[in-house]
């Protein structure tokens, strides 16, 4: 059987100020076209659908839009909740969606609960078994402790495989068998190349350590992590974001996984990058900054990224932000390095200095100069009316 992982679309997440619904439709619609393309049998969705427990209406259109295309195709769906999404709100619009085959987990359940879910190939000869395990908080834990095992874990972490494991007893050797999870994995990397990677370590509350996940799977496709990343030894994968959703994912290349998998076997993966969305670019660096010189030279050269600005001054420079947006109209974020004059002000002892000396320094460190003579008098004169005592 051929499934499509993707997950963390966070469809209706702005960037800053700026929404993105053209950038998402465009995303979910060649998610749409590489699963036709490549014939999958289902497509799983491993949770963050949604950036927001009550996603904006446009944001849910979206969403329900790309169901509905997979309806129309006859490819099923398995979709879990990610800690984004409001786990009761998945669950009131899975009792619809399951009749047309996409099938929704808002939380976790038990095996025979509909914790396990059975989809078959298109031609009908093969059925995959999937275990669904949408992201699990601390009180589904304590609740998994006494309905399914007794047994009482010391940590979160040692509940949440013990919950996978007993979703993996639905497993058969006649069929395909995948585990679909939102979770940590230790060791997991987030942030791209730019902004620096690093290891989630233990100690969080939330990570499970790479160990303790099954082996029965086939394939486990996971999501949480933005991005895109594998665990070979245990047959897991981060499909990683639909988006590069903030500037620290600036660079980084989204794609969605495309598993073939037979019963027995070991699952063969393809990675398929996505194509259509606009790309996040930082210009300049928290430690070194561009000049205003510089942005003019690649005006010309940034296309249709959106920005993130790191501007060096050496002086302040009144209209900044009116002169950096008009060379560069993507730029949605602009990060001014403070300056010498600043620097100055920052480090002024308020205690010591007078107020039309205060204003003085002031006045520097905005305009570059000092003020005229009759706008420091204006400022004694109103200072000194402001300050007198009352007749």
């Amino acid at each position: 059987m051929r499934f499509l992982h993707t997950s963390d679309w966070h469809i209706g997440k702005p960037l800053r100020n700026r929404k993105r619904d053209d950038e998402y439709q465009a995303a979910l619609a060649e998610v749409l076209d590489i699963a036709r393309r490549e014939a999958v049998d289902c497509v799983l969705v491993a949770g963050d659908v949604f950036d927001s427990v009550a996603p904006p209406p446009e944001a849910e259109r979206l969403v329900f839009e790309f169901f509905r295309e997979l309806v129309g195709d006859r490819i099923p769906a398995v979709v879990i909740a990610g800690n984004h999404d409001h786990p009761r709100r998945m669950n009131a619009f899975s009792r619809i969606l399951e009749l047309v085959d996409v099938h929704v987990r808002g939380e976790p359940v038990l095996a025979d609960e509909g914790g396990v879910v059975e989809v078959s190939s298109r031609d009908g000869a093969e059925t995959a078994v999937i275990a669904a395990l949408p992201w699990v908080g601390e009180r589904k834990v304590r609740e998994f402790e006494s309905l399914a095992s007794g047994e009482h874990f010391g940590e979160y972490a040692e509940g949440v495989a013990a919950m996978m494991t007993h979703l993996c007893t639905g497993f058969r050797k006649d069929t395909v068998n995948l585990l679909l999870s939102h979770v940590l994995i230790e060791d997991s990397k987030v942030g791209g190349p730019e902004s620096g990677e690093r290891p989630i370590h233990m100690g969080q509350t939330y990570v499970v350590k790479t160990p303790m996940l099954p082996t029965s799977p086939q394939y486990i496709a996971l999501g949480h992590i933005h991005m895109p990343q594998e665990f070979p030894l245990a047959n897991a994968y981060y499909s990683g974001s639909l988006l590069q959703c903030d500037f620290g994912e600036a660079g980084q290349k989204k794609r969605v996984n495309i598993i073939d998998v037979k019963p027995g076997a070991k699952a063969k993966v393809e990675h398929v990058p996505l194509s259509s969305i606009k790309q996040l670019r930082n210009v300049g660096t928290h430690e070194e900054g561009v000049t205003l010189d510089e942005i003019k030279a690649m005006a010309s050269d940034v296309g249709e990224d959106h920005l993130k600005v790191f501007l060096k001054l050496d002086a302040p420079v009144p209209g900044l932000a009116e002169q950096v947006h008009e060379l560069l109209p993507n730029a949605v974020d602009i990060v001014i390095q403070r300056g010498e004059a600043e620097e100055a002000v920052a480090d002024l002892d308020l205690s010591k200095e007078s107020p039309p000396e205060l204003f003085s320094t002031y006045y520097r460190s905005a305009h570059g100069s000092e003020p005229p003579k009759d706008l420091l008098a204006l400022f004694s004169t109103l200072y000194e009316e402001a300050t007198a005592a009352p007749d």
